[in-house]
């Protein structure tokens, strides 16, 4: 017994000392395989603009760039060894490996009802969700712990009202808002019983309904257009964070109900079928795109659009991550569309493009963005 026990401590300590060894000797090395560290897991979120204030790689070509780089400060001696310590241990040999075996083992041990994620929650039928506390709070946004208060409700209808008046009377331009529900929303059977809703309506449904009752916005929020769609189709994926291009289809044709009186079902444009393989940004944070590559990525062919309801105007979308599929969907209907996100808008860039309308959008987690009373003086 005590050979075994011996032995085994023996091994232990050898599995422990060998993998910062071998990271060592692999630091003088070339590089051939992808570590996924906190900091690219973070760049990844940012750069399919998840992250709210991540850059914005996919709309490089609408943003201005204004913010200048920030003047480099000396450092305290223990953020210093702090920071040596987690770039080594974001390179450990095997790391991503190792992700992957807990994040495995962890859903193993627990009947397959957790992973172990900072940012991930592992949900029924293989979906996977965003349970960040960094980047929005999604999660209290399905449990219906974060409504807004009444005067706060009053300020965002005073601000996008202000916005609404001052695109339409003083620059001839239409002005649209579409808010978007969190992908928790719509596929809510799909979350773990774990986490209990404690009121069904959620804080974008709450914003809906106050728009509707107090202005007279053309505010869109096409939840239950994506709850109906799912009889047929999926319309978020199921291993990122965002929606589809069949969501987005959906989103675009209820701003043209409102704003046109015009509509399309989804049934008589077509989709090209990219890969039927595509693991997203959560399955790759995750470390679990072998066991999660699933989705179907979906591609608009524009020329399938109905021409009756093309629009001879520059259209300028402004919004966030989930703006972008809504831009490529919107270029099939418009004779040109552009697309800036939210934090990069200035007026600069409406008397540079010139547009005819104006669709803003934002998905559930960033309706802060509303309460901003500065959006039009930037």
């Amino acid at each position: 017994m005590k050979n075994r026990d011996k032995w085994i401590a023996i091994a232990f300590l050898a599995f422990i000392l060998i993998i910062p060894a071998v990271t060592v000797v692999r630091g003088f090395l070339p590089q051939e395989d992808v570590v996924i560290s906190q900091e690219q897991q973070d760049a990844l979120l940012n750069a399919n603009g998840t992250m709210q204030d991540g850059a914005h790689g996919n709309a490089a070509e609408d943003t201005a760039q204004t913010t200048q780089p920030a003047q480099p400060q000396e450092l305290p001696w223990f953020t210093k060894v702090q920071n040596t310590l987690n770039s080594f241990t974001e390179r450990l040999f095997g790391r991503t490996k190792l992700i992957a075996f807990n994040t495995e083992l962890t859903s193993l041990l627990t009947g397959g009802t957790y992973m172990e994620s900072t940012q991930v929650l592992k949900g029924k039928n293989d979906w996977l969700f965003y349970k960040t506390e960094m980047d929005g709070h999604p999660i209290w946004d399905y449990m219906g712990i974060n409504h807004f208060t009444e005067e706060e409700l009053a300020t965002m209808a005073a601000n996008l009202t202000q916005m609404r008046d001052y695109f339409e009377n003083e620059r001839g331009i239409d002005f649209y808002i579409t808010a978007l529900p969190n992908k928790e929303v719509i596929y809510e059977e799909n979350m773990p019983d774990t986490i209990a809703r404690v009121n069904e309506v959620s804080r974008s449904e709450q914003v809906a309904e106050y728009m509707w009752e107090n202005t007279d916005l053309v505010y869109i929020y096409p939840k239950q257009q994506l709850i109906d769609a799912k009889e047929k189709y999926q319309t978020y994926y199921s291993t990122d964070t965002h929606w589809n291009q069949l969501g987005a289809f959906i989103g675009l044709q209820e701003i043209f109900k409102e704003a046109y009186g015009t509509h399309a079902d989804l049934d008589s444009v077509s989709f090209r079928v990219d890969t039927e393989t595509f693991a997203g940004d959560l399955a790759t944070i995750a470390g679990v795109t072998e066991d999660y590559s699933q989705d179907t990525y979906f591609v608009f062919e524009q020329e399938s659009a109905d021409p009756a309801q093309y629009r001879d105007e520059v259209c300028f979308v402004v919004g966030d991550s989930f703006s972008g599929f809504l831009s490529t969907i919107a270029k099939g209907y418009y004779k040109e569309v552009h697309w800036i996100y939210t934090k990069d808008f200035t007026m600069d860039k409406v008397d540079e493009l010139q547009p005819d309308v104006i669709i803003w959008e934002t998905v559930e987690r960033y309706m802060e963005t509303f309460l901003n009373e500065n959006l039009l003086v930037k």
